[in-house]
């Protein structure tokens, strides 16, 4: 497979008074449902067939949220095996206008590529970077999260 499926922005929201906790902030339950449909959607995407959040491997908060705030993942994939994909969402506040961001969060989770009755099958395609840059983004970012 090309590196077609390296990074893709996706799956952005603003934040609404509905998705706050009792502190008054966004809900990390909220942002971990948000995130999850962001990724399964490039794992379906790459996968070309049904997936399931396997493992949450790793989901760090360092920055509150607030109603209105402009929220986008910035979704990597990490590797493939036979039957699963890890993804690696950078998660950001974005400016209204779109000029700036800022890391709020990141996420590593793993997919099972499935069919119909949700038992797991093999993946038709493997993952493969040729881009030099690109390697060495997700050796950092795996390097980081021990993958």
């Amino acid at each position: 497979m090309n590196n077609q499926f390296f990074q893709k922005t996706m799956g952005d929201f603003f934040v609404t008074a509905a998705e706050l906790n009792h502190m008054n902030i966004l809900h990390g339950g909220v942002l971990v449902t948000k995130v999850d449909t962001a990724m399964g959607l490039f794992a379906n995407s790459f996968s070309h067939t049904r997936t399931l959040t396997g493992r949450i491997d790793n989901l760090t908060f360092y920055k509150k949220s607030h109603v209105g705030d402009h929220i986008q993942f910035k979704v990597t994939l990490l590797r493939t095996t036979k039957m699963t994909m890890t993804i690696y969402s950078e998660i950001d506040h974005v400016s209204l206008d779109g000029s700036t961001s800022e890391m709020i969060g990141e996420a590593v989770f793993t997919y099972v590529a499935v069919d119909s009755d949700l038992k797991p099958i093999t993946l038709n395609n493997q993952y493969v970077i040729n881009d030099e840059s690109q390697k060495e983004y997700i050796e950092k970012i795996k390097n980081k999260f021990k993958i």
